[in-house]
């Protein structure tokens, strides 16, 4: 018998990561309002079919507790338990899903139960039936016998009708945590004396996302001689390890492209499975930038630009020839701007720190004597006021100037970050960025209200502050640094200029008309 079997919740105080749907079930059980037709939904391997048995072992147990637990020993339970009582009707969906199926249960179902109290369905992989079935199973759900129970299991309630949803009390079973199927694990290595590894154990919890049933099927597989060992399970899962995480993002802090690809290639030399590889670093980096919102420190965008190059991997991932092209892609991405990434998230810091201080006052001392108030004293406290305000206001712009690539690398599509590329940025009013373009047409690509509150959201998610986006056109900004002085132009170079200006703006018109995208 396999482990999985062996340790299969017999009662509900087993049933281990669904809380809220045992005490729910338990409650009805007691007061024997217990549904007709049930939905269970949810991952697979998170305890619908062990709940199902459960349900109908406390139907027909009979010497279930007064807290609706069944007894586990008599003749109905252990029938339910082996697999022999025929008033419990295990059906595969998938395999049996057409409408002479369900027409040869609807015949079934009017017949009384043999041994048991009810006769209890517990249909798996319930969304697999066709049309059809499902029409022909509806006016049994609506109306079925006393003394018989439907319980539908699936992994994709949403191809599930509307119409047998609403004739049915749905429960969805959520994945289970790490930290309870690690106890279950331990649970079980305890009771059949199996050495095993705590990091081990942790592995294989986190691989298998929230089923219960996998995390139980892997750690017997990976058991050799009664051990369960770190190096087995990650060589089975083709798991890195953290530690090899955490180098590849220091290198990638220090933007080290050399190392970090060198870094990439050792992973797929030693034959480890580069998508659990990437799920691996965004978990880490997922970590970093929690971690950094809830302490209040400024590198949120930095985490989330990194994280967006490696769900860029992952999905190229699927369709590459060459394994680790995506991930070496994503990593020349991250390290291809100047300076470091602890060095940006300082500048940040520094910027936020200048504020802070600017807008100090130093704090007015005590007076002993009340003094009459005078009409300079509130127009003094203004201008002190109005002064704190300005600086903090030329501190906060200067850092918007000055980290203006960041802005760029927020605003999406890539055709607005590239007409945006064309602009030169300034302060002209307060709380007013102006943008000057060189180019007509990139100046109206921008001026649109949607894409000039995404410039102006992508300011305020890494700055914190609101600002007003305006545009204003300067075309001698792109033509001065490239026009010949009069004096150099020869004979044969005017004709030249006549020629260049039209092109250039025969392309801008072809611009218009097709967009960008086009070119």
């Amino acid at each position: 018998m396999s482990l999985y079997s062996k340790y299969r919740p017999q009662n509900f105080a087993n049933l281990v990561g669904q809380e809220h749907i045992r005490l729910t079930i338990l409650h009805e059980i007691q007061k024997g309002t217990v549904s007709h037709a049930y939905l269970f939904a949810g991952p697979r391997g998170t305890g619908k079919t062990s709940t199902a048995r459960l349900i109908a072992k406390s139907l027909n147990c009979e010497k279930r507790n007064a807290e609706g637990e069944p007894c586990d020993t008599c003749s109905m339970c252990t029938g339910v338990k082996d697999g022999s009582l025929i008033d419990v009707i295990e059906i595969d969906a998938a395999s049996n899903r057409g409408i002479e199926e369900i027409r040869d249960l609807k015949e079934k179902i009017q017949f009384a139960p043999t041994r048991a109290k009810s006769k209890t369905y517990i249909m798996d992989e319930i969304h697999m039936l066709t049309k059809e079935a499902f029409n022909a199973l509806l006016k049994t759900l609506e109306e079925p016998p006393e003394n018989v129970y439907f319980i539908l299991c699936t992994t994709e309630v949403h191809k599930i009708p509307e119409t047998i949803i609403s004739r049915c009390q749905r429960f969805d079973f959520k994945r289970i945590d790490v930290k309870t199927i690690m106890t279950r694990l331990n649970y079980i290595a305890q009771m059949e004396k199996i050495e095993a590894e705590d990091a081990a154990i942790e592995m294989i919890a986190r691989h298998v996302e929230g089923g219960m049933r996998d995390a139980i099927g892997l750690f017997e597989q990976m058991m050799i001689d009664g051990k369960l060992l770190v190096e087995h399970v990650r060589s089975h899962l083709g798991i890195t390890g953290h530690q090899t995480v955490l180098t590849l993002l220091d290198v990638l802090g220090k933007k080290d492209v050399s190392k970090a690809i060198h870094l990439v290639n050792e992973v797929h030399r030693e034959g480890y499975d580069l998508s659990s590889f990437v799920r691996e670093i965004l978990e880490c980096l997922r970590e970093r930038l929690i971690s950094g919102i809830q302490q209040g420190n400024s590198d949120a965008s930095i985490w989330l630009a990194m994280i967006g190059h490696f769900e860029e991997a992952r999905d190229m991932l699927r369709n590459t020839v060459i394994p680790q092209l995506p991930l070496e892609i994503a990593v020349i991405k991250i390290c291809e701007k100047d300076g470091s990434i602890t060095e940006e998230i300082q500048e940040v810091a520094e910027v936020k720190k200048a504020v802070k201080q600017a807008v100090k006052v130093e704090p007015a001392k005590p007076r002993i004597e009340a003094k009459p108030v005078m009409e300079g004293e509130p127009a003094e406290t203004a201008a002190e006021e109005k002064t704190a305000t300005a600086i903090k206001q030329e501190y906060e712009m200067e850092g918007i100037m000055k980290h203006w690539p960041r802005v760029l690398e927020r605003v999406q599509p890539p055709s607005l970050k590239r007409s945006l590329s064309d602009a030169k940025t300034e302060e002209t009013a307060k709380d007013t960025v102006t943008l000057t373009f060189g180019s007509r047409f990139h100046m109206e690509k921008v001026n649109t209200i949607e894409n000039k509150s995404k410039i102006e959201s992508a300011i305020n998610q890494i700055f914190g502050k609101t600002v007003t986006v305006k545009l204003s056109l300067d075309e001698t900004m792109k033509k001065a640094p490239t026009a010949p002085a009069p004096a150099e132009m020869g004979a044969r170079e005017k004709p030249l200029q006549s020629q260049q200006k039209p092109a250039a703006d025969l392309a801008e018109k072809a611009m218009e008309i097709f967009g960008d995208d086009e070119f």
